[in-house]
């Protein structure tokens, strides 16, 4: 394709009936260009090439996000995590905030997104999946207890990571982060979609669920007994496990 049926098909692109009329018909268009003070005529390539709508789609595609970035702003590509009011979960082990494309434009169409974890002295990420997306976990200054569990009949995998190595966490598996020191941690979590999402388990199955069903899935449960269970689901990120609790005096 040379720069004049470039031009031309980005021209066209803009009148819906032409292109539907190259889509469906695959016949030879003739596109008017308007020039300085004249009209030159310039013809399309016939439509029927299985070539042609791989290269609308790509025209398409370039033109849009060209035309989106001339509507934004420059502070819409950059992220705060010092002082985002937005994506930040907040419990008695610490905070998480995250940057997704619901809360930082920049991201939309760039297949990523990223969480940091501060965490207090034995804070921990409670056990939580992310439905559309595999998570790589980076250790900034702490020593973590990590694991995740993929499915029914899989093993589950535990390990313990420190400052500068990484974990991964594959897409829809359940998983936590666990500060074992009596210090304060910190984490980044990297993800491959823009809107990766998150459901923290035990948040999700007492919260949402109906106590008739928990009550079953848990050998008769009574109503009263999961009700108090619901009132002392910790937010998250949470204080973790006695071990470390007693050894750092919490």
């Amino acid at each position: 394709m040379d720069l004049t049926q470039f031009l031309c098909y980005l021209t066209i692109f803009a009148n819906a009936d032409v292109c539907q009329k190259l889509a469906t018909n695959g016949t030879t268009t003739t596109a008017t260009m308007p020039t300085a003070g004249s009209t030159s005529t310039t013809k399309v390539a016939n439509l029927s090439n299985p070539l042609a709508p791989a290269r609308l789609e790509a025209i398409k595609n370039s033109f849009s996000e060209l035309n989106l970035l001339s509507k934004t702003n420059p502070s819409d590509f950059i992220f705060d995590f010092n002082n985002a009011t937005t994506g930040v979960s907040r419990g008695t082990g610490g905070r998480t905030v995250s940057a997704t494309s619901s809360n930082f434009p920049g991201l939309i169409g760039h297949g990523v997104a990223m969480t940091l974890g501060f965490l207090g002295p034995c804070g921990i990420n409670l056990p939580h999946t992310h439905p559309r997306a595999t998570e790589i976990n980076y250790s900034v200054d702490g020593h973590f207890q990590v694991g995740f569990y993929q499915e029914n009949g899989a093993a589950f995998i535990m390990n313990e990571i420190t400052k500068n190595q990484v974990a991964v966490f594959p897409k829809g598996a359940i998983h936590f982060e666990q500060n074992l020191n009596c210090e304060p941690a910190t984490f980044v979590a990297a993800f491959n979609s823009e809107d990766p999402g998150v459901l923290t388990i035990a948040n999700a199955y007492f919260g949402a669920l109906p106590a008739t069903v928990i009550g079953a899935n848990l050998g008769g449960l009574n109503i009263t007994t999961i009700e108090d269970i619901r009132m002392n689901i910790q937010g998250n990120p949470s204080l973790g496990i006695e071990e470390c609790r007693k050894r750092c005096g919490l």
